[in-house]
């Protein structure tokens, strides 16, 4: 949005409501100018509120998602079946060292304007084998 007047059209705050959201608007006349559309047009600033709550919406799941503990059965499930790759991996082993046993966990989480929430975990145990 570059030579931008007091008033500017619909189609040139949409793209940016996300940006005045998160204050990644670092232009001043570009900040006062989106500012003063939302205060001109009911529709854009029902948009952005309606974004805005998304945000707040996804960011508070987020943060219930990570405080909350795994449950005590798959935590001692996850021990359990690293344990046993463990000993699966020194058996074989004679005078080299096991490298690496890792766990991953990724959380995506996608919140749609009409507020439909879907959350996709995924997760991986990963080892490496010594070299024989």
């Amino acid at each position: 949005m570059s030579n931008l007047n007091n008033f500017i059209s619909c189609e040139q705050v949409i793209p940016n409501i996300v940006l005045y959201i998160d204050h990644e608007i670092f232009d001043d006349q570009e900040l006062s100018a989106v500012e003063i559309h939302f205060g001109s047009c009911p529709n854009c600033r029902t948009q952005m509120e309606q974004e805005n709550a998304a945000l707040v919406m996804m960011r508070n799941l987020l943060c219930n998602a990570l405080t909350e503990e795994a449950p005590e059965e798959l935590c001692g499930r996850i021990n359990q079946q690293t344990e046993d790759l463990y000993d699966q991996m020194m058996q074989g082993v004679t005078s080299q060292s096991v490298t690496e046993i890792t766990y991953t966990q990724t959380t995506y989480t996608e919140i749609t304007s009409e507020g439909a929430t879907q959350i996709e975990i995924t997760s991986e145990i990963r080892r490496e084998f010594p070299q024989e």
